[in-house]
C-alpha cells in the first residue's frame, strides 16, 4: 500500500477530512492514522473493482 503515488488514482478525501468525519462519529485518529486508513480503503476499493471485472469478464465468455 506504500506505492500510493504510483496508483494514479485521484483521491477525493484528504486525511484531514477523514479525521474530521471520523471524529464526528466518535473515532479519534491522527492524520497519519487517517492516511493509513485511506490507503487501505483505496486499496480495498481497487481490489474489489478488479475482482468484479475479472469475475464478469470470465462469465461473459460462457
Amino acid at each position: 500500500m506504500a506505492a500510493r503515488d504510483s496508483d494514479n488514482i485521484k483521491r477525493n478525501v484528504t486525511p484531514a477530512q477523514a479525521v474530521r468525519v471520523l471524529s464526528e462519529n466518535g473515532l479519534h485518529v491522527s492524520e497519519k492514522e487517517a492516511e493509513k486508513i485511506l490507503d487501505f480503503l483505496y486499496f480495498l476499493g481497487k481490489l474489489t473493482v478488479n475482482q468484479y471485472i475479472k469475475d464478469n469478464s470470465s462469465s461473459a465468455g460462457h
